[in-house]
C-alpha cells in the first residue's frame, strides 16, 4: 500500500524499500528504546514485522514504523521515528495515521510505549492501560 502524505512526502509497507541500514542507524544512536541495538536485530525485526516506510518526494527514507501484530486480534506500534530533518511538518502524525490504517491493524487492539501523555499517539487514539504505566493502547473502532 501506499499513502501521500504533505508536500510529496509518502508512506509504503513494502518491506523491499526499507533501508534497513539506515533505520539501524538511526535506531541505535537516536532512539532511547533502542540505543545500541545490533543491525541484524533491527534486520530481523523488518522480516518478522508489517513495516512501513516514510520516504521524501525524491524516495528517500526519512522515517519508518513497524507493527507486531496477528493480524486478528492485537498489534504493537513500535520503533516510530522521523528523522530530525523532517520534523515540524506533521509528517509523526502522518505517518502514525498511514500505520493505523494498514489493513493488518485496522481492526484490531494496538498498543504501543510511550512516554506518557504524548500528544501524537492520543489524537489517534491512543489512551493509558490501567498498568503499567508507560504503556498505552487504542481500541478497535
Amino acid at each position: 500500500m501506499r499513502w501521500e502524505g504533505p508536500d510529496g512526502y509518502w508512506a509504503c509497507d513494502e518491506p523491499e524499500r526499507i533501508d534497513v541500514a539506515f533505520v539501524a542507524a538511526w535506531l541505535s544512536e537516536n532512539a532511547f528504546w533502542a540505543r545500541g541495538r545490533p543491525a541484524e536485530v533491527v534486520a530481523r525485526s523488518v522480516e518478522n514485522s508489517v513495516v512501513i516506510g516514510l520516504f521524501d518526494a525524491d524516495g528517500a527514507q526519512v522515517g519508518f514504523a513497524r507493527l507486531v501484530t496477528d493480524q486478528a486480534t492485537f498489534g504493537w506500534l513500535c520503533d516510530v521515528f522521523v528523522d530530525a530533518e523532517h520534523e515540524g511538518r506533521g509528517l509523526g502524525s502522518f505517518l502514525v495515521e498511514s500505520t493505523l490504517a494498514h489493513p493488518s491493524v485496522r481492526c484490531v487492539r494496538v498498543a504501543l510505549c510511550a512516554e506518557p501523555g504524548r500528544s501524537l499517539y492520543r489524537r489517534h487514539g491512543f489512551v493509558p492501560l490501567t498498568a503499567p504505566e508507560r504503556w498505552m493502547q487504542r481500541d478497535p473502532r
